[in-house]
């Protein structure tokens, strides 16, 4: 019986048969290459990560100020008028507090002759802490004051829907006071005004919405 003939160097007797296709080499199909990173740009930069779905928890994103908060996001006149009262009221004590310890006087009431007896030495505690009290408060994560929070309302910027900058909250205060004096008319022009905005909201480009639908940032922390 004849012995099978020894093939030649480097081949086997199992040949690959004709029309088989080659095996793959290991380690899988190749992948293409990545491109290269850009000058001064790590690779780990060039590939941002896919955007992951809310968690279960998660609450829904407010409405966006770009088209305007909702009607009902906008805080009503008398939630607005409370806030200011308390506000006042705060603002009242601690002045008189300061006006006793430097020895100023309060304002006198009207005089028996029904003539007024205005002292302007006597607002000027006041004004100063009313200006220092809701420049602070309204340019807060938060934009509230005392009143505001107890409220549930906050000072925004009407364009962006962040917490106003120190000059503008300044300004807003200020123009607060001139809102007052023709018989509070500049409080009440947000009744007729579309997005409920007052004298001193249209100067500052600010807005007046409820927490229940722009949830506020921390307390009285400095946002900037």
């Amino acid at each position: 019986m004849a012995e099978d003939q020894p093939g030649p160097s480097g081949s086997s007797n199992h040949d690959d048969q004709p029309g088989q296709r080659p095996t793959e080499p290991l380690g899988g199909p190749a992948q293409p290459p990545e491109p290269p990173p850009g000058y001064g740009q790590p690779a780990s930069d060039l590939w941002p990560p896919a955007p992951t779905a809310p968690l279960p928890g998660d609450q829904p994103a407010p409405p966006a100020f770009a088209a305007g908060p909702p009607r009902e996001a906008l805080a009503g006149f008398w939630r607005r008028a409370v806030a200011a009262f308390l506000d006042w009221l705060l603002v009242g004590i601690v002045a008189a507090a300061i006006g006793d310890l430097f020895g100023v006087e309060a304002p006198s009431p009207p005089s028996a002759d029904g003539g007024v007896n205005f002292q302007l030495a006597g607002t000027g505690p006041f004004i100063l802490v009313e200006l220092a009290y809701f420049t602070y408060f309204h340019a807060t994560s938060a934009g509230q004051s005392i009143g505001n929070r107890i409220l549930g309302i906050r000072v925004l910027d009407a364009d962006i829907g962040r917490s106003l900058p120190y000059a503008r909250a300044f300004v807003r205060t200020l123009m607060s006071n001139l809102s007052a004096l023709p018989c509070f008319l500049g409080f009440f022009w947000m009744l007729w005004e579309p997005r409920r905005r007052t004298w001193h909201d249209m100067v500052a480009n600010s807005l007046v919405v409820r927490t229940t639908f722009y949830p506020p940032g921390e307390f009285a922390r400095p946002a900037r």
